[in-house]
């Protein structure tokens, strides 16, 4: 017998994941630019992704508008290990499992290409991204050069001088 929640079936029906066109990189990145507090990133960044990347970058969207997206990519250096740079969710559409489903598809899609490991980086000022990845069994990490600062391993100085971050 199969079982799906409610809240499963509603957005199996109305939404849709997908992987990036190139086409999608402008809207991308206007979403992006809403996405508060996550890193805004200059539109080439989000055309690089949905041009070589789109494998392995996705949108998230209903019948009219995109309302999310993740962007990663495999690592050139080791082919076991992902890396996800983006994700972000449209303000007025958060709460809904967009985000969850989003990386659980990214995953999904990394581990049937042989990747073992995901990877992220994220502001420790963010605490309701480090919220959503502890809850999806992210850990952060630790090594010689993390501070702990709430709990939290923090690297120091990680994008640059006072560009702390959490790397998952």
């Amino acid at each position: 017998m199969l079982f799906i929640k409610i809240q499963e079936l509603e957005f199996l029906i109305n939404f849709k994941i997908r992987n990036a066109f190139e086409e999608d990189f402008i809207k991308i990145s206007q979403l992006g630019e809403k996405c508060s507090p996550m890193i805004n990133e200059r539109k080439a960044i989000y055309h690089i992704f949905t041009k070589y990347f789109k494998n392995t970058s996705l949108v998230l969207e209903d019948n009219e508008n995109i309302k999310g997206f993740l962007i990663g990519f495999i690592s050139q250096e080791n082919n076991e290990n992902a890396y996800i740079h983006l994700l972000c969710i449209e303000k007025d559409s958060r709460g809904q499992n967009m985000a969850s489903n989003l990386l659980e598809e990214f995953i999904s899609i990394v581990y049937s290409l042989g990747c073992k490991k995901v990877f992220l980086v994220c502001k420790p000022s963010n605490k309701m991204a480090i919220k959503f990845y502890n809850k999806m069994d992210f850990l952060p990490l630790y090594s010689d050069k993390t501070i702990v600062i709430d709990d939290i391993n923090i690297f120091k100085d990680y994008d640059g001088p006072n560009e702390d971050k959490i790397v998952f």
